[in-house]
């Protein structure tokens, strides 16, 4: 395949695919988004080119280079003290492609690249990777031999491929069939190394390639996504481990399941672009969610299509992907601090470790974008000119009432992400993240609040759940919200839910509207919700900004729409003004309204809480009506 990447690439697209026959929505989207597309005049480029990938990961490699012990080459984590994960060879793959590309002349750090690497070699070889990460060595390790060719000698190369051609993929990995009867995304991030293990002959245990690969294919939804577990997959898992699914076929996996895996994946890469927000953000939902790495992976597969495309001539998809992948990168340059980033989007000391999973670290998170940053130019065609994504362009709802039960909708950028049934320990049923044009995301909201969950001990500890929508008094004044009712939709019964019905409530997606003037969907609950038997959110999307009607059925005192604000990233204070009927938020580069419409002359009031999520702290506004009906507005435009 003739392509600008660094890497020969192949092709990976069945010229027989027609993405309307796998799936009717997604084809329609697609077929509608790019006839929309060249009826867009006044298009603004970002501006980045590959080069921003160097500049980032220069950054983040000046600001690890101090935390590498001088002794073994790891790279020690700054607010553990102990090497974690697979910060090294993240760190080593990093400084190879700067110094291959002729981006780094430094000759200090490039000695210093070559020891993490040769300390990442052994430490797979001697099976005493950082906590057992050992599949996550794999790839990094492969392609920074390949970029450290000419920077040290062939003695030195040649020690190197006889220790990984001695690696027992059955020892050194944890997740694999002989242990495990499922095996996740750990398993295919193994699979991308592994197979370049075989391409280079270094690899004696072919069958482990093969029979994983065979058994990840259960896991490939309708919509081309990687489903990480039976409930609740978390999103960024999907993005995740398709990138790397991705890489296996654009190295030139053409066996048994080539035409399986080039189907799914071509499927997944449309609809990642229907649900990446206008500011370059993957979907939020579920563990490891708004940590910097997520856009990086993001950003992998939408250069791996923006290249499969352009070298087949089409101009329309490969710009479209293009777009996706610098918008990914300019998500990624808003977090960076001294340097490194912060890993998850917010701006607290990264000591306090605010939203952070309990495996997140400084170092392992931001190197793994580092890594990721790494294949998706090594894979990148610097030639191709962006052209309008679907984020900027909007027009459509993509409806997936399947195990990732959401549904993203988007209007000339303004746009939405709704949680049809939350997992109490991530997110809140309902409307959880708004991204206005022209705001910051963050204000928007950008997540919904959930309980706190203690990882280590798989502990539900409580809390409050809140999203954009509905809240109401019974007849005995208890108060009750859309956003508990949780775990309803493909439940998990081990996981919390306010909902007491014996029979699961229906969950349906209908008055569908879909123009480039405009969006609307509206989501009905119907169940037993403590006094409420029908929940009804009609939500419409212009230029303007997002319009909310909800619609409750039922014997209840009194409705309230609340709003989570958020009123401290860690750094700075949200200003918060209230006026007549509204509330404006301001923060950084970015202002956001919420506004009642209805009842007229509502009052909108704050709950005056600091809940912990994972934006930093919010706040609760809220408005009343004594009637079961309750309309507002989130805008820009005020």
């Amino acid at each position: 395949m003739d392509a600008g990447s660094l890497r020969d690439i192949n092709n990976i697209l069945l010229a027989e695919q027609n993405i309307r026959e796998d799936n009717p929505q997604l084809g329609q989207l697609v077929e509608t988004f790019l006839k929309n597309q060249k009826r867009v005049v006044d298009f603004q480029s970002s501006g980045l080119d590959n080069n921003e990938y160097l500049r980032l990961i220069e950054c983040q490699v000046r600001a690890f280079a101090s935390c590498q012990d001088k002794v073994t080459g790891a790279i020690i984590d700054p607010v553990y003290k102990i090497e974690w994960q697979y910060s090294t060879p993240c760190y080593a793959l990093s400084i190879g492609l700067l110094a291959q590309t002729g981006y780094l002349k430094d000759d200090a750090l490039v000695k210093s690249g070559i020891k993490a690497l040769d300390c990442s070699v052994s430490e797979m070889h001697e099976n005493r990777c950082a906590h057992h990460h050992g599949e996550f060595f794999i790839q990094p390790i492969m392609l920074a031999m390949d970029l450290y060719k000419g920077l040290v000698s062939e003695a030195q190369m040649i020690v190197w491929h006889e220790k990984m051609a001695e690696i027992d993929p059955y020892v050194l990995y944890r997740d694999n069939l002989k242990r495990k009867k499922i095996c996740y995304n750990h398993n295919v991030v193994a699979l991308a190394g592994e197979y370049l293990r075989l391409k280079k002959g270094i690899n004696a245990h072919k069958d482990f390639f093969h029979i994983h690969l065979e058994h990840q294919q259960q896991y490939m939804s309708e919509f081309g996504l990687y489903i990480d577990n039976k409930t609740n997959p978390p999103m960024v898992y999907d993005e995740f481990t398709r990138q790397f699914m991705a890489s296996i076929l654009a190295e030139g996996y053409n066996g048994t399941f080539f035409d399986f895996y080039s189907r799914k994946l071509c499927l997944g890469a449309w609809t990642s672009l229907f649900m990446q927000s206008p500011y370059g953000e993957v979907p939020t939902g579920g563990r490891s969610a708004q940590h910097i790495w997520n856009e990086a992976a993001a950003a992998v597969t939408y250069e791996i299509y923006a290249s499969q495309y352009a070298a087949l001539g089409k101009k329309q998809e490969a710009g479209a992907f293009k777009r996706a992948a610098h918008l990914a990168l300019r998500s990624i340059g808003r977090w960076i601090r001294d340097g490194s980033g912060f890993i998850v989007k917010n701006r607290f000391p990264i000591e306090v470790m605010h939203g952070y999973e309990s495996y997140s670290a400084q170092s392992q998170y931001n190197l793994l974008a580092c890594w990721l940053m790494c294949v998706a130019y090594l894979y990148a065609d610097n030639s191709i000119k962006e052209s309008p994504s679907p984020s900027d362009i909007g027009g459509y709802v993509l409806v997936m009432k399947d195990v990732f039960h959401k549904v993203f909708a988007n209007s000339g950028g303004n746009y939405v992400e709704y949680e049809l049934s939350g997992d109490p320990r991530y997110n809140a049923t309902g409307l959880i993240r708004i991204h206005l044009k022209n705001s910051n995301p963050q204000l928007g909201p950008s997540d919904g609040i959930p309980h706190k969950w203690d990882n280590k001990k798989k502990q539900d500890l409580g809390g409050e759940l809140y999203a954009v929508g509905p809240e109401w008094h019974d007849a005995a004044g208890g108060v009750h919200r859309l956003a508990e009712y949780t775990n309803i939709l493909f439940p998990d019964t081990s996981y919390f839910s306010a909902y007491k019905g014996s029979k699961l409530p229906e969950i349906d997606v209908r008055n569908v509207r879909q123009s480039v003037d405009g969006v609307a969907f509206e989501v009905v609950y119907t169940g037993r919700f403590d006094g409420v038997t029908q929940i009804s959110q009609r939500i419409y999307i212009d230029h303007t900004g997002i319009t909310v009607r909800d619609i409750l059925k039922g014997n209840v005192k009194k409705v309230r729409a609340c709003y989570a604000m958020l009123i401290d990233d860690g750094m700075e204070e949200t200003k918060i003004d209230f006026q007549d009927g509204k509330v404006i938020l301001q923060s950084r580069d970015g202002q956001i309204c919420f506004q009642a419409i209805s009842p007229q002359n509502a009052t909108i009031q704050r709950k005056r809480k600091r809940i912990p999520y994972r934006n930093g702290y919010a706040d609760i506004a809220y408005f009343e009506s004594e009637k079961n009906v309750i309309q507002y507005k989130i805008t820009t435009e005020f």
